[in-house]
């Protein structure tokens, strides 16, 4: 129970420091599991996170919802460490691939890390219109989730992000 409940936490804290792309294609597009999802048709808010890291360490945190109603449809989230200490990004790094590995195999959670110079960056994106809820609950658990029904809920999230500093501001389409 501890262990799931470290999971949730830790999953939270990645999704609530993860962002996006600025080019304008990639606010009306996603990848999901190798293929592109045109989001024009959903709203979408784009949200950002104050965080602070040891000394040393930088950290850019952002996310992209698309959802339609009520529902979340897909969450991006982008968390950037930038450091000049490679023994913070292997802190890092080695944190995020660990916490990554709990998802492998699960179709529609696509997760990477990458590693520069002077960051580390992992990039998510959750397809919750695809994935396999079930299988992603069993991974994070029922409790203190941001699923009810099997879907994942705007309001649920946004009231947890908000619990950790995140504002978010609505990105018109453009349509």
């Amino acid at each position: 129970m501890k262990t799931n409940k470290l999971l949730i936490l830790v999953g939270i804290m990645i999704l609530l420091v993860a962002g996006c792309d600025s080019e304008s294609e990639s606010k009306d597009k996603v990848v999901s599991n190798g293929k592109t999802v045109n989001t024009n048709e959903m709203k979408h808010k784009h949200c950002t996170r104050e965080a602070t890291a040891n000394d040393g360490v930088d950290v850019g945190l952002n996310y992209d919802l698309y959802y339609t109603g009520e529902n979340i449809n897909i969450l991006h989230s982008e968390e950037k460490v930038i450091s000049s200490d490679s023994a913070n990004l292997d802190t890092y790094e080695d944190a995020y691939k660990k916490i990554q590995a709990n998802y492998e195999g699960l179709e529609y959670y696509d997760a990477k890390v990458e590693r520069g110079d002077t960051t580390v960056v992992s990039d998510i994106t959750i397809n919750y219109d695809k994935i396999n809820i079930k299988q992603l609950l069993a991974i994070e658990g029922e409790e203190d989730n941001i699923i009810v029904d099997g879907k994942a809920k705007l309001d649920k999230w946004l009231e947890l992000a908000k619990k950790f500093g995140t504002t978010c501001e609505d990105v018109s389409t453009g349509a």
